[in-house]
Protein backbone atom coordinates (compact mmCIF):
# COMPACT_ATOMS: atom_id res chain seq x y z
CA UNK A 1 0.00 0.00 0.00
CA UNK A 2 1.41 3.41 -1.23
CA UNK A 3 1.03 6.79 0.42
CA UNK A 4 -1.07 7.87 -2.39
CA UNK A 5 -4.13 10.26 -2.33
CA UNK A 6 -6.48 9.84 -0.08
CA UNK A 7 -9.54 7.85 -1.04
CA UNK A 8 -12.97 8.57 0.77
CA UNK A 9 -14.66 6.35 2.25
CA UNK A 10 -14.10 3.47 -0.13
CA UNK A 11 -11.13 4.49 -1.59
CA UNK A 12 -8.94 1.28 -0.37
CA UNK A 13 -6.35 0.37 -2.69
CA UNK A 14 -8.93 -2.91 -3.43
CA UNK A 15 -7.36 -5.80 -1.64
CA UNK A 16 -9.51 -7.41 1.61
CA UNK A 17 -7.32 -6.38 4.18
CA UNK A 18 -7.15 -2.75 2.99
CA UNK A 19 -10.89 -2.81 2.61
CA UNK A 20 -11.35 -4.03 6.12
CA UNK A 21 -9.03 -1.45 7.52
CA UNK A 22 -11.24 0.99 5.80
CA UNK A 23 -14.29 -0.40 6.74
CA UNK A 24 -12.91 -0.87 10.42
CA UNK A 25 -11.81 3.13 10.75
CA UNK A 26 -15.05 4.33 9.14
CA UNK A 27 -17.16 1.92 12.03
CA UNK A 28 -15.22 3.33 14.79
CA UNK A 29 -15.13 7.42 13.63
CA UNK A 30 -18.92 6.66 14.33
CA UNK A 31 -19.27 5.11 17.38
CA UNK A 32 -16.54 7.25 18.99
CA UNK A 33 -17.73 10.08 18.17
CA UNK A 34 -21.11 9.03 18.95
CA UNK A 35 -20.32 8.02 22.65
CA UNK A 36 -17.38 10.66 22.91
CA UNK A 37 -17.77 13.75 20.77
CA UNK A 38 -15.98 15.61 18.01
CA UNK A 39 -12.93 16.71 20.23
CA UNK A 40 -12.08 12.95 22.26
CA UNK A 41 -12.23 11.07 18.78
CA UNK A 42 -8.60 11.35 17.72
CA UNK A 43 -6.61 9.68 15.10
CA UNK A 44 -5.02 8.13 17.43
CA UNK A 45 -7.71 6.60 19.50
CA UNK A 46 -9.10 5.44 15.70
CA UNK A 47 -6.37 3.79 14.69
CA UNK A 48 -5.83 2.23 17.57
CA UNK A 49 -9.57 1.05 17.81
CA UNK A 50 -9.13 -0.73 14.37
CA UNK A 51 -5.85 -2.41 14.88
CA UNK A 52 -3.65 -0.27 12.64
CA UNK A 53 -1.45 2.57 12.78
CA UNK A 54 -1.64 6.39 12.37
CA UNK A 55 -0.18 6.40 9.09
CA UNK A 56 -3.09 4.15 7.77
CA UNK A 57 -5.45 6.94 8.19
CA UNK A 58 -3.50 9.55 6.85
CA UNK A 59 -2.63 7.23 3.77
CA UNK A 60 -6.56 7.30 3.40
CA UNK A 61 -7.88 10.57 4.77
CA UNK A 62 -5.55 13.83 5.43
CA UNK A 63 -6.99 14.90 8.89
CA UNK A 64 -9.58 13.60 11.26
CA UNK A 65 -12.22 16.17 10.35
CA UNK A 66 -12.08 14.62 6.64
CA UNK A 67 -12.25 10.87 7.99
CA UNK A 68 -14.77 11.57 10.27
CA UNK A 69 -17.08 13.34 7.41
CA UNK A 70 -16.45 9.88 5.71
CA UNK A 71 -17.95 7.68 8.38
CA UNK A 72 -21.02 10.22 8.00
CA UNK A 73 -21.53 10.13 4.95
CA UNK A 74 -21.01 6.16 4.93
CA UNK A 75 -23.54 5.35 7.46
CA UNK A 76 -26.00 8.24 6.00
CA UNK A 77 -25.62 6.82 2.53
CA UNK A 78 -26.93 3.23 4.27
CA UNK A 79 -30.28 5.12 5.14
CA UNK A 80 -31.99 5.23 1.67
CA UNK A 81 -35.52 6.29 1.82
CA UNK A 82 -38.23 4.40 0.62
CA UNK A 83 -39.79 5.09 -2.96
CA UNK A 84 -42.66 6.90 -2.87
CA UNK A 85 -45.58 4.77 -3.82
CA UNK A 86 -47.61 7.98 -5.44
CA UNK A 87 -50.97 6.39 -4.40
CA UNK A 88 -51.10 8.19 -1.04
CA UNK A 89 -49.55 11.10 -0.03
CA UNK A 90 -49.93 10.31 3.72
CA UNK A 91 -48.49 7.11 3.73
CA UNK A 92 -45.47 7.62 1.69
CA UNK A 93 -44.88 10.74 4.60
CA UNK A 94 -45.52 8.06 6.88
CA UNK A 95 -43.46 5.65 5.81
CA UNK A 96 -40.39 8.20 5.30
CA UNK A 97 -40.36 9.83 8.54
CA UNK A 98 -40.58 6.94 10.20
CA UNK A 99 -37.80 5.30 8.33
CA UNK A 100 -35.57 9.14 9.23
CA UNK A 101 -36.60 8.69 12.80
CA UNK A 102 -35.43 5.40 13.20
CA UNK A 103 -31.95 6.15 12.06
CA UNK A 104 -31.80 9.26 14.01
CA UNK A 105 -33.28 8.52 17.01
CA UNK A 106 -31.27 6.53 19.99
CA UNK A 107 -28.90 5.32 17.19
CA UNK A 108 -24.99 5.87 16.51
CA UNK A 109 -25.63 7.86 13.41
CA UNK A 110 -28.01 10.00 15.54
CA UNK A 111 -25.62 10.70 18.10
CA UNK A 112 -23.08 11.04 15.89
CA UNK A 113 -24.89 14.04 13.96
CA UNK A 114 -25.98 15.38 17.21
CA UNK A 115 -22.22 15.82 18.39
CA UNK A 116 -21.24 17.65 15.10
CA UNK A 117 -24.08 19.95 14.10
CA UNK A 118 -22.92 22.42 15.37
CA UNK A 119 -19.43 22.76 14.37
CA UNK A 120 -19.83 25.72 11.84
CA UNK A 121 -16.32 25.73 11.01
CA UNK A 122 -15.73 22.33 9.95
CA UNK A 123 -16.43 22.42 6.08
CA UNK A 124 -15.98 18.54 5.67
CA UNK A 125 -18.43 18.35 8.28
CA UNK A 126 -21.29 20.74 7.05
CA UNK A 127 -21.10 19.08 3.59
CA UNK A 128 -21.72 15.75 4.40
CA UNK A 129 -24.89 17.20 6.88
CA UNK A 130 -25.70 19.92 3.75
CA UNK A 131 -25.83 16.45 1.19
CA UNK A 132 -28.06 14.71 4.07
CA UNK A 133 -30.39 17.32 4.30
CA UNK A 134 -30.64 18.16 0.44
CA UNK A 135 -31.27 14.08 0.25
CA UNK A 136 -34.10 14.68 2.77
CA UNK A 137 -35.81 17.25 0.93
CA UNK A 138 -35.93 15.43 -2.26
CA UNK A 139 -37.49 12.47 -1.48
CA UNK A 140 -40.01 15.10 0.02
CA UNK A 141 -40.61 16.69 -2.86
CA UNK A 142 -40.99 13.74 -4.81
CA UNK A 143 -43.76 13.06 -2.61
CA UNK A 144 -45.46 15.74 -2.92
CA UNK A 145 -44.67 17.16 -6.21
CA UNK A 146 -47.37 16.57 -8.80
CA UNK A 147 -50.23 16.18 -6.15
CA UNK A 148 -52.87 18.95 -4.36
CA UNK A 149 -50.12 19.45 -1.70
CA UNK A 150 -47.47 20.87 -4.04
CA UNK A 151 -48.64 24.32 -3.10
CA UNK A 152 -46.39 25.57 -0.42
CA UNK A 153 -44.23 22.07 -0.90
CA UNK A 154 -41.29 23.77 0.99
CA UNK A 155 -43.11 24.93 3.48
CA UNK A 156 -44.10 21.55 4.25
CA UNK A 157 -41.18 20.27 4.04
CA UNK A 158 -39.53 22.90 6.64
CA UNK A 159 -42.41 22.05 9.14
CA UNK A 160 -42.13 17.71 8.88
CA UNK A 161 -38.73 18.18 9.01
CA UNK A 162 -38.67 20.89 11.65
CA UNK A 163 -40.61 18.76 14.25
CA UNK A 164 -37.88 15.74 14.05
CA UNK A 165 -34.55 18.34 14.28
CA UNK A 166 -36.37 20.33 16.90
CA UNK A 167 -37.17 17.22 18.87
CA UNK A 168 -33.71 15.25 18.48
CA UNK A 169 -31.22 17.74 18.33
CA UNK A 170 -33.11 20.76 20.61
CA UNK A 171 -35.18 19.37 23.28
CA UNK A 172 -33.44 15.89 23.31
CA UNK A 173 -36.78 14.16 23.11
CA UNK A 174 -38.19 11.02 21.05
CA UNK A 175 -40.28 11.26 18.34
CA UNK A 176 -43.27 9.22 18.88
CA UNK A 177 -45.28 7.69 16.15
CA UNK A 178 -48.22 9.57 17.14
CA UNK A 179 -46.17 13.13 16.44
CA UNK A 180 -45.22 11.84 12.85
CA UNK A 181 -49.10 11.00 12.77
CA UNK A 182 -50.56 14.63 14.02
CA UNK A 183 -47.71 16.52 12.26
CA UNK A 184 -48.55 14.49 8.70
CA UNK A 185 -52.20 15.27 9.64
CA UNK A 186 -51.68 18.90 10.38
CA UNK A 187 -49.41 19.76 7.24
CA UNK A 188 -52.54 18.26 4.90
CA UNK A 189 -55.17 19.52 6.30
CA UNK A 190 -56.72 16.35 7.41
CA UNK A 191 -57.21 17.46 11.08
CA UNK A 192 -59.81 19.72 11.29
CA UNK A 193 -59.04 22.93 13.76
CA UNK A 194 -60.84 22.10 17.54
CA UNK A 195 -62.87 25.15 18.73
CA UNK A 196 -60.63 26.03 22.19
CA UNK A 197 -62.82 24.99 25.05
CA UNK A 198 -65.16 27.41 27.07
CA UNK A 199 -64.53 27.72 30.73
CA UNK A 200 -67.45 29.10 32.22
CA UNK A 201 -67.00 31.14 35.25
CA UNK A 202 -68.44 30.01 38.36
CA UNK A 203 -70.63 33.88 38.75
CA UNK A 204 -71.84 33.59 34.98
CA UNK A 205 -73.15 30.07 35.62
CA UNK A 206 -74.82 30.71 38.52
CA UNK A 207 -76.01 34.51 37.82
CA UNK A 208 -79.63 34.60 36.88
CA UNK A 209 -81.13 34.93 33.25
CA UNK A 210 -80.57 38.76 31.74
CA UNK A 211 -82.76 40.16 28.97
CA UNK A 212 -80.67 40.64 26.26
CA UNK A 213 -79.16 44.59 25.74
CA UNK A 214 -80.72 45.80 22.39
CA UNK A 215 -78.34 47.72 20.16
CA UNK A 216 -78.90 51.23 18.92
Amino acid sequence: MTGSSPSYPSGASGRPQAERVTAALLDAALLTLAEEGFEATTVARLAAQARTSKQAVYRRWPDKASLIAASLRSALNKVSPPAPRRGNVAQDLRLYLTDLVQALQATPLGRAVRSVSALKNQPQLAAVLQEAEDARRLALRQIFIATPFEADMETRIDLLLGLVYFKLHVRDQPVSPADIEAAIHLILGLTAPKSPAVNLRPETENAPDRAPVPFP
